[in-house]
């Protein structure tokens, strides 16, 4: 009796098979919200910020509906979504360039040196990002602020920074090798980097006393 009584409460409507199912398709549609919201390009940022926002505060917390989340934290971080996203892209293009100017016009050791340094300050880059728009659905600062939090967390939560670039890596390895997994990965990915991203972002939460100041 107690295993048929266990067999119902897992595959039961209240059973944790049924809620593993409803998070699964939870995090799945956000990863196609993502998908949709950023296809214009320019709006990477608030799409990614407005991903963040809502797989921690309707999938990690349960609370609220995760299209209405994701949308109301889209409109209200798209200006400075949109400038930042701007500013790490443009960063990121100009590495890239430089890396592909170097190996045309350059030989030796001293054009491999500068090729690397490329390379590694767009790695940063990638890095930074990674803390800058997770800070954003969080914080209220302004656009510099979150340039300087995302510089610094790469070096001060090293151990967090590899683990993000890792799951980042491993995501790029399975599109590689099957692209139509382009459309199944951004949500799930978010989920497992919010895991990381959300023990860091916590010990940077004003207390209680300092809301209140």
């Amino acid at each position: 009796m107690e295993k048929k009584k266990s067999e119902r409460n897992i595959f039961g409507f209240d059973g944790s098979f049924i809620n593993f199912c409803d998070k699964l398709f939870d995090v799945m549609a956000l990863g196609f919200l993502w998908i949709l919201c950023s296809l214009p390009v320019i709006t990477i940022g608030a799409s990614s910020t407005a991903l963040y926002y809502a797989m921690v505060k309707c999938i990690k917390k349960g609370d609220g509906y995760i299209a209405r989340e994701f949308f109301h934290s889209f409109r209200m971080n798209l200006i400075p979504g949109t400038i930042l996203w701007v500013l790490i892209a443009a960063a990121t293009f100009a590495m890239h360039l430089n890396i592909g100017i170097l190996m045309k016009e350059t030989d030796g050791k001293v054009g491999l040196f500068f090729i690397c340094v490329y390379a590694i300050t767009s790695i940063y880059i990638l890095a930074a990002s990674c803390y800058i728009f997770p800070a954003l659905s969080r914080f209220d600062m302004n656009v510099g602020w979150f340039v300087k939090i995302g510089l610094y967390m790469v070096v001060r939560y090293f151990g967090t920074t590899l683990a993000l670039l890792l799951v980042l890596v491993c995501a790029m390895g399975l599109i590689w090798k099957i692209p139509m997994l382009m459309f199944f990965l951004p949500g799930p990915v978010a989920f497992v980097m919010s895991d990381f991203l959300e023990r860091v972002l916590k010990k940077h939460e004003p207390t209680k006393e300092e809301k209140y100041m």
